[in-house]
């Protein structure tokens, strides 16, 4: 009987502290209303990583190369690495999902218009010749 009373004293002594421990920090609580699926999707859909893309109807020197999205303090930046050159873009924007930007290639703009979905992107490319499907994959690696 006394081992009942000293093992019921350590779970009351447990539930006390953890519930002065879950008004400290809420958020690692598995009472939490939010629920962590939504959270784990928004960082799983973000543009930011590397990726592998291809361009459709395009000369083959251009037809394939590797984009690189991350953001700062100042925002996002896409860097674009295709026929050994490293191209910075300007104009990006971000909105959940959908990116935009332009590069200049051989001295005319182009303006690209992507969408995440898990880990491929896909849009289109804009220039003076005309509009070029690009799609791509998350490099993982």
């Amino acid at each position: 009987m006394k081992k009942n009373v000293k093992l019921f004293c350590a779970c009351i002594l447990f539930v006390s502290c953890s519930m002065s421990l879950l008004a400290v920090n809420p958020s690692n609580s598995t009472f939490c209303t939010s629920n962590g699926n939504e959270e784990f999707e928004i960082v799983y859909k973000s543009p930011i990583g590397t990726w592998d893309y291809t361009v459709a109807d395009v000369p083959y020197e251009y037809s394939a190369g590797v984009m690189v999205i991350t953001k700062d303090k100042e925002g996002y930046k896409v860097v674009v690495k295709v026929n050994y050159n490293t191209l910075t873009a300007s104009e990006v924007k971000v909105n959940g999902n959908k990116v935009n930007f332009a590069v200049f290639i051989e001295g005319s703009k182009v303006q690209v218009s992507l969408q995440v979905e898990d880990d491929v992107i896909k849009g289109n490319a804009n220039s003076m010749e005309g509009s070029f499907t690009l799609k791509g994959k998350r490099n993982k690696s």
